[in-house]
């Protein structure tokens, strides 16, 4: 009687049968570490926090509520009152950003879509208003750049700026404001 594990191909099937196993071991222990590991997501700048805080201070009554950080933005939930309209809202939020020195990049809002985090159901399109706004650097501090235009050694520097994008979005009985800053 033969012994198929003495064959040639017995042991080339247990070889392929090990190495297949021994991937299947690595890619688990890849996915498990990944899963544990510290998530890279994105981060807001503290001065838009501290704007929050302020803003609910003064505010208690129309607070705004930190929501979560979705797709490199920072969403708050607004609760709607029916004696405010969505232009009233909204200027509430640009508000908030200008009075931390951003300017708005164009005279006009944009309307679009997003999907606002929601804790208790899943994220569906939502009716947006986005604006964007640029923050010089330069001029809140007295801080000098080079680069930019004509290189290191130009005639004219480069600028140091931020952008920030806000999409105010509209659902029933509440609104949600999102921020993404780009560093």
């Amino acid at each position: 009687m033969i012994d198929r594990n003495d064959t040639p191909r017995g042991h080339e099937g247990r070889r392929k049968i090990a190495a297949i196993t021994a991937g299947c071991f690595a890619l688990a222990v890849t996915v498990g570490l990944l899963a544990v590991a510290p998530s890279h997501a994105a981060s807001i700048p503290a001065w838009l926090d501290d704007a929050i805080t302020i803003f609910n201070e003064r505010n208690p009554e129309t607070r705004i509520w930190f929501v979560d950080i979705k797709d490199s933005f920072v969403w708050y939930r607004i609760p709607n009152e029916p004696d405010i309209g969505s232009h009233d809202i909204r200027e509430r939020v640009y508000t908030i950003v200008a009075e931390n020195g951003y300017k708005r990049t164009d005279d006009e809002e944009l309307i679009t879509t997003a999907r606002p985090p929601e804790p208790t159901a899943p994220g569906r399109e939502k009716k947006c208003w986005r604006r964007s706004f640029v923050l010089d650097i330069e001029q809140l501090s007295n801080t000098t750049s080079s680069g930019g235009y004509g290189g290191t050694n130009s005639a004219r520097p480069g600028q140091r700026q931020r952008m920030l994008t806000s999409m105010v979005c509209e659902d029933g009985e509440n609104w949600f404001a999102g921020f993404r800053v780009l560093q």
